[in-house]
């Protein structure tokens, strides 16, 4: 009697095993849902109820086209002028950035107004004089300053490493005080791939593109361009310090909040 009861409650434990699925195992039960660039997930309240609002789509992330490349960027300091001491610094990696576009925005960032000469340079190591060169004596703002090198009709040719230069000038008969920081750019045409990925993306979308794919003048303009038309826009603003910081301009990123 005893085994025709315990073979009963057998083939009951193996029906109802048959029908459901498999058990999550401990280590699956708290593994996060991944999110995609173009796809957020609803977020539930405390209670577990669909609030219907969504997370963020994944941070940007800059991935160095280049590993272990050269340190390129030169820091600005803060020598000269006077009391005054103002930072300057190239918003670019610390190895030579990549672009797509012939005629890219360069930026720079400065921690105070200065009144004092500007000048910028545009050089390579094929030309002996440099490709551009500007000086201003127009007062600089406070913080991101920039140059659309298609406002002056110059272009960058593939395969070459341009150096950029941004200098303030306090005293014209002793340069040595000059407050100077540059970096270095690359023209690098886009391969098939990632030029269908960009034609189907707008927004934030086309700045994680050009990010995982190494473009940081791509992403960097593509986000300032954005920030311009939503400059209060706290996902866009968390994502351009995000950026900075990836690139090791904490000083910048922390005056960019």
């Amino acid at each position: 009697m005893n085994t025709d009861i315990l073979i009963k409650g057998l083939i009951i434990l193996l029906v109802s095993a048959l029908g459901h699925g498999p058990a999550l195992a401990d280590s699956d039960k708290d593994r996060p849902v991944p999110v995609t660039d173009k796809q957020a997930t609803k977020k539930p309240d405390q209670d577990g109820k669909d609030t219907g609002k969504t997370r963020p789509a994944a941070m940007p992330v800059y991935v160095p086209p280049m590993r272990g490349a050269p340190v390129a960027r030169v820091g600005g300091g803060t020598r000269g002028i006077g009391d005054d001491l103002p930072f300057v610094s190239v918003v670019t990696p610390e190895h030579t950035g990549y672009t797509s576009s012939s005629q890219p925005v360069l930026y720079w960032y400065l921690s105070e107004p200065v009144d004092t000469r500007f000048e910028f340079a545009l050089i390579n190591d094929n030309e002996i004089e440099p490709i551009m060169e500007i000086a201003s004596e127009r007062q600089m703002l406070k913080g991101l300053n920039f140059l659309d090198l298609s406002e002056h009709g110059v272009s960058l040719k593939p395969g070459i490493i341009y150096q950029w230069s941004v200098a303030l000038v306090g005293q014209p008969e002793k340069r040595s005080s000059d407050i100077v920081s540059s970096g270095t750019i690359e023209l690098v045409e886009l391969n098939e791939t990632q030029s269908a990925a960009l034609a189907g993306a707008d927004g934030l979308d086309t700045v994680r593109i050009y990010a995982r794919e190494g473009y940081w003048y791509d992403a960097f303009t593509g986000l300032s361009r954005l920030l311009v038309a939503s400059p209060d826009d706290a996902e866009l603003i968390e994502t351009r310090t995000a950026l900075l910081r990836q690139v090791g301009l904490d000083e910048v990123a922390d005056a960019d909040k």
